[in-house]
């Protein structure tokens, strides 16, 4: 093989792995800027010193939601409106953890596979929404109150 067809073979390699090293960055990138401004309004309206948890959902609004501790030590949730508005901070103890919310569905939905579990607002209090597919291969959601476990929503065979 001459150098020539060698050289362009490496080329092509090298310019193929900037694009994808580009394409990944450009995906990922709305997601991680939201994260990184979450974070920040955390640690000015809340007092977050440290993250443990990151979740998004989108339903009629927007919400992020960052875990964490507090400059107190406290385990807490804040979730943080996309379009800006009222910050909430959640005791973590206060209610349902994410791994309470998501016994509740193995344990009374039997799903074949959990999608998403995230906290958010619904009808104006926090809540757990999860997302996943039933044993039929469905797309399913459960919304449940994050200080009870009480079932605000469910929406089932999508």
């Amino acid at each position: 093989m001459s150098h020539r067809v060698l050289l362009t073979i490496l080329s092509f390699v090298v310019v193929l792995i900037i694009a994808t090293l580009w394409g990944v960055h450009h995906a990922t990138y709305p997601i991680t800027n939201a994260k990184a401004q979450s974070v920040k309004i955390a640690k000015k309206y809340a007092g977050l010193k440290t993250t443990s948890g990151f979740y998004w959902t989108n339903l009629n609004t927007t919400y992020y939601t960052v875990a964490g501790t507090n400059q107190q030590q406290q385990a807490v949730y804040i979730i943080v409106p996309q379009k800006g508005g009222h910050v909430r901070v959640l005791q973590q103890k206060a209610g349902l953890s994410r791994n309470e919310a998501l016994s509740q569905i193995w344990s009374k939905q039997s799903p074949k596979k959990v999608l998403s579990a995230a906290l958010s607002v619904f009808n104006n209090q926090p809540a757990w929404i999860v997302s996943y597919m039933n044993q039929k291969g469905q797309l399913c959601y459960e919304t449940l109150s994050f200080k009870s476990g009480k079932v605000l929503q469910s929406i089932e065979n999508i």
